[in-house]
């Protein structure tokens, strides 16, 4: 595993600022406005005290905003913000894409190790097609065209606002990351076809030093969703696929003390999601409302854990 200094001395994920911020993440009901953070389209529902998402280094960045992109530069990181408020979910997409690759090739940023994508409506369908498939083929196109479907996915995470609002965020470094592959699921570029006609482009975690990024991760076992209408079992579900790719990576931490981002489904289910989280123990957690990639999954969540 490759931990070169500049890895494992410069990021960081913390509920506190402690060295310099390079992205931090705020929700539309709680907006902190600083050149470091973007403010995701998503609704807090709750959150643990004195929750905060914050990625840092041991040494400034440097920020530059334009129309609807927004750079944030470090020595070994780029980080590329997009927003947008357009319809045409295919063009936003390889517009985004297409920049971003663009970009990190000419600044010499080769490796994409972390993505969020938001845009609305997500489980839709439009002449025979959903949304979230719309989106993978799009994207497949992109990877593609910028020869990186023979490359490591990056961790990512796909999930529909719940307003008109996109969001885009990408995280480059020069150096690569560690894939991590989850034993309890079908990689998620070997799905069924029947999912969307080009498969989706993640991998379930990835280690970068002493970082480990869990992808956007629910109740799906082999490659097929399990305990529908249930969400207190779909919760448990997800905790045994964090726990999977915690024991997989080289992190020693306990499955506590990550910092998770949870999406729910239904915002009146916000209740029994804040037991269950209580009931596991977790001490770092906000929960958004924002829709599935699929219409059974009633919730989502991502995670960040790190050696102390």
């Amino acid at each position: 595993m490759n931990k070169s200094d500049s890895q494992t001395q410069q990021l960081r994920v913390s509920t506190t600022l402690s060295d310099y911020p390079l992205v931090q993440f705020s929700y539309m009901n709680q907006a902190e406005k600083d050149d470091t953070t973007v403010i995701l389209p998503f609704e807090v529902l709750s959150q643990s005290p004195g929750y905060r998402e914050i990625w840092q280094l041991q040494a400034p960045a440097t920020y530059e905003k334009q129309k609807n992109r927004r750079l944030i530069q470090s020595d070994q990181f780029l980080v590329l913000i997009y927003d947008s408020q357009s319809s045409d979910l295919s063009d936003v997409v390889s517009s985004v894409y297409d920049d971003a690759f663009q970009t990190g090739s000419n600044t010499g940023y080769g490796h994409l190790i972390r993505v969020w994508n938001y845009f609305p409506a997500i489980n839709d369908n439009k002449a025979g097609m959903e949304n979230y498939q719309r989106f993978c083929v799009a994207r497949h196109a992109l990877l593609d065209r910028h020869n990186q479907l023979g490359r490591p996915n990056p961790a990512a995470t796909a999930i529909g606002t719940h307003n008109q609002q996109s969001c885009y965020v990408f995280i480059f470094s020069k150096t690569p990351g560690t894939v991590i592959e989850n034993i309890r699921q079908v990689s998620a570029w070997e799905y069924p076809l029947h999912y969307s006609p080009k498969q989706p482009r993640f991998s379930r975690a990835m280690q970068f030093g002493n970082l480990l990024m869990c992808s956007g991760t629910a109740s799906v076992v082999g490659h097929e969703t399990r305990h529908k209408d249930d969400l207190r079992l779909q919760f448990k579900e997800c905790m045994r696929n964090i726990a999977v790719l915690l024991s997989a990576a080289d992190i020693r931490t306990d499955l506590t003390e990550g910092l998770f981002r949870f999406y729910l489904r239904d915002t009146d289910d916000v209740d029994d999601l804040k037991q269950c989280i209580k009931s596991a123990g977790l001490k770092h957690h906000v929960i958004l409302g924002g829709d599935i990639c699929r219409e059974d999954l009633l919730v989502e969540c991502e995670a960040v854990f790190q050696n102390n």
